[in-house]
């Protein structure tokens, strides 16, 4: 529907003139300061009027046109970044619940969808880079009160044609570090660095198993087997770490998350301890890790179980006190 149709048909189901509604669209447009089109804008009063504007067949949406509460949204877009699968205990349910987000963009911006349980398959079978088309999905608004994509039981996600979805430019990814105190981290698949001391670590499952010849992660099935997600069974899988802790630079803190390497620093235990899974000897060295100060870079991500933006650690260096002061006066005089 094009945007005087949509106006027409607010007006024919309300009380309002074309006029009014314009003049509302335009408030919006003010109220997001550019974040929204006309379109995008157009969808948000016909929303708070109760007026349905999507219909099946819809054309495929660009993301700047895309608003939280949406039905039957398509889209075409590049994938950006495929996030770490995070896991969580459901209540009266033996297995951990999953859920998993992919930021995908065009060339108008970039957007969330949350993969949940059975839906994490799908980001096995993309990569970044790859051009997708989803159809029939929905949106809700995250507590960034930014849209996100959702999938339902009739949503459809399938890997689309190269010429039909143009490459993203690179400055749409984020992929730059910039250095800023905690207070700043606030938007997701971005990369930062940040100093601060440690004020708290969350040693309770730290380990997931992988195959050791491949890497890959395996579960363990209801015959008490290790198998990973393609089936193949592995018979003594190692173990890798996967860790969460606390910063505080004294302006605000993040959640952040050491996986493999990064975590063995942090803990200063060695790789063999990892492989083993030796519950124990983490705690242990989860205590005394309580109280460093580090400098953490890492990409930041949307905890949905949290409700929360975390820092997924690439690399972590400990500092001297000094120096971290420092550093965190020339970034806030910056």
């Amino acid at each position: 529907m094009s945007s005087e149709e949509i106006i027409e048909k607010i007006a024919e189901q309300t009380e309002a003139s074309e006029e009014e509604i314009s003049n509302e669209v335009e408030e919006k447009m003010d109220e997001f300061e550019g974040l929204v089109s006309e379109e995008g804008a157009l969808h948000l009063v016909a929303k708070e009027y109760g007026v349905q504007v999507e219909k099946e067949g819809n054309k495929d949406l660009e993301i700047d046109n895309i608003v939280p509460d949406m039905r039957k949204v398509n889209i075409k877009a590049r994938v950006l970044s495929i996030l770490d699968v995070n896991t969580f205990e459901k209540e009266e349910e033996e297995e951990d619940g999953k859920v998993q987000n992919v930021v995908l963009g065009d060339d108008t911006g970039t957007v969330r969808i949350s993969l949940w349980g059975e839906q994490t398959k799908i980001a096995e079978k993309i990569e970044e880079g790859d051009p997708i088309h989803i159809t029939g999905a929905y949106t809700i608004e995250d507590n960034q009160e930014n849209p996100e994509i959702r999938l339902g039981d009739e949503s459809q996600v399938a890997i689309a044609d190269e010429d039909e979805v143009p490459e993203v430019s690179s400055s749409r990814s984020n992929r730059s570090t910039s250095e800023v105190p905690i207070s700043e981290v606030a938007t997701e698949n971005t990369q930062f660095k940040v100093n601060g001391m440690l004020v708290a670590m969350y040693p309770s499952n730290p380990f997931y198993r992988v195959d050791p010849e491949t890497g890959d992660t395996v579960r363990e099935n209801d015959d008490g087997e290790y198998v990973t997600d393609e089936g193949k069974e592995v018979d003594d899988p190692d173990h890798k770490l996967a860790i969460s802790g606390v910063l505080d630079d004294g302006t605000d803190t993040v959640r952040c998350v050491f996986f493999g390497e990064q975590a063995r620093k942090v803990l200063e235990i060695d790789e063999e301890t990892e492989k083993q899974g030796d519950q124990d000897r983490v705690e242990e060295t989860s205590e005394k890790a309580v109280g460093k100060e580090l400098e953490v870079e890492g990409r930041t991500g949307y905890n949905d179980y949290f409700d929360q933006i975390e820092i997924m650690v690439n690399n972590v260096e400990e500092t001297e006190v000094e120096n971290q002061i420092e550093e965190l006066v020339d970034v806030l005089e910056a």
